[in-house]
């Protein structure tokens, strides 16, 4: 004859009752980690689309130097300089005025003013008939990046 013990019903009763405060602990430990890591993803999400803004904004200055230089080809070399962006806005911009190096330098420089944080630098430099423009700027970290378009007016 085979017999089968049987657990009594307060004994099973007792094994299922709920969570233990170890398990409860365990899972608000798991949790934490998992809201820390996406809190750490949206941080960097952030980073990188401030820095993709930049990059963007040093693209349509580049291309605008470059236009201005090229509607005033005869005079492309008075283009060549350094500029680092002030904490104000520079003054005497004439959008209607005709091309000319100065007022060009002066509307891009607001440009530039208004695209890229105070102590940014823009450099234009003369290489034969090659121009490089040059935009840097600093982040919220310090790092300084650098990007250069090269053209020919």
């Amino acid at each position: 004859m085979h017999m089968t013990t049987q657990p009594r019903p307060h004994e099973s009763a007792k094994k299922s009752r709920g969570f233990t405060l170890l398990e409860v602990l365990v899972a608000m430990l798991i949790l934490a980690i998992g809201v820390l890591g996406i809190g750490a993803l949206q941080l960097k999400g952030l980073r990188y689309s401030t820095d993709s803004a930049f990059r963007s904004q040093i693209s349509v200055l580049a291309y605008s130097i470059s236009d201005r230089m090229r509607m005033n080809r005869r005079n492309a070399a008075d283009y060549a300089s350094t500029h680092t962006v002030a904490t104000t806005a520079p003054a005497g911009c004439n959008q209607a005025m005709a091309a000319d190096a100065v007022n060009d330098l002066i509307c891009w420089r607001t440009q530039v003013f208004n695209a890229l944080p105070p102590g940014s630098r823009a450099n234009i430099a003369q290489n034969g008939n090659l121009y490089t423009v040059t935009l840097a700027w600093t982040d919220r970290e310090n790092n300084v990046h650098s990007v250069e378009y090269t053209f020919q007016p």
